[in-house]
């Protein structure tokens, strides 16, 4: 089972470390040969060794009756490949066929890469100003550095729709056992319009359609985006958020003014 870990800063002084959901990694789990897998031992032995949980997400459901701050549920959503590309596109809403069609017409020339820097670059011109509080160079960097380390692990598929011989918007899907992640996506105003992240998506779609695989669009929270992947056909599927809190008084003190 892999722990996420930050390290706790206080005063500027590294203090300790606590477990924290990395970003561009929506849940985690245990995992084990067996087909049956009992995890309620390694959330015991996390607590114990690390007092402060800010938040760890599951694919399993945790017992609630363990000391957790909170157990909340969340959701991502999913499409089973393995039905076949004509059900799935069935299964597509009237206006994303449409906007397929308008996509396909638009003829996009989509090429697969290996440089993970046209699709930080989009994200940051094109998205980074609605993001609260904006975000910071060092998510980019670590973005980059996780693109390139799955390269040399031959998991993904860097993908980008040009227009006119500039890019106008990129997706990143990786392979990870049964699933295909839509892990990251950008897109200019000419590729919101011009629907080619939709095409990018059906793209993989179809090309992996009747094969025992999910399609996960790691779907945020926001209606508008969880909209955009139900138009796919897509349902949901539930993962937990756990937090915890075993610090002492003067800790917990220090922590709320700080924060």
């Amino acid at each position: 089972m892999p722990i996420p870990l930050r390290r706790k800063r206080i005063v500027g002084i590294n203090y300790s470390w606590v477990v924290h959901q990395p970003f561009f990694c929506q849940f985690l789990g245990v995992f084990s040969p067996g087909e049956t897998i009992d995890f309620t031992p390694f959330l015991r032995l996390i607590q114990q060794k690390f007092r402060y949980g800010s938040t760890f997400c599951l694919r399993q459901q945790p017992d609630e009756s363990r000391s957790f701050s909170s157990v909340r549920m969340a959701s991502t959503q999913c499409l089973d490949l393995s039905v076949g590309y004509n059900t799935i596109y069935e299964n597509y809403t009237r206006d994303r066929k449409q906007n397929l069609k308008r996509a396909v017409s638009a003829n996009w020339t989509v090429a697969d890469s290996t440089d993970p820097v046209p699709l930080s670059v989009l994200f940051q011109e094109n998205h980074e100003a609605g993001i609260e509080g904006g975000v910071a160079v060092w998510a980019y960097n670590s973005l980059q550095n996780l693109i390139r380390e799955l390269i040399a692990r031959n998991l993904i598929t860097l993908r980008y729709a040009c227009r006119n011989g500039r890019i106008e918007a990129g997706a990143l899907f990786v392979q990870e056992g049964n699933r295909i992640i839509y892990l990251f996506n950008s897109a200019s105003e000419v590729g919101r319009r011009g629907n080619a992240r939709t095409l990018l998506i059906d793209q993989v779609i179809r090309e992996h359609a009747g094969s025992p695989l999910l399609f996960d669009f790691e779907s945020p929270e926001k209606p508008s985006i969880r909209e955009f992947y139900q138009s796919f056909g897509a349902s949901e599927e539930p993962f937990y958020e756990v937090r915890w809190n075993r610090l002492n008084f003067l800790e917990r003190t220090l922590r709320q003014l700080l924060s």
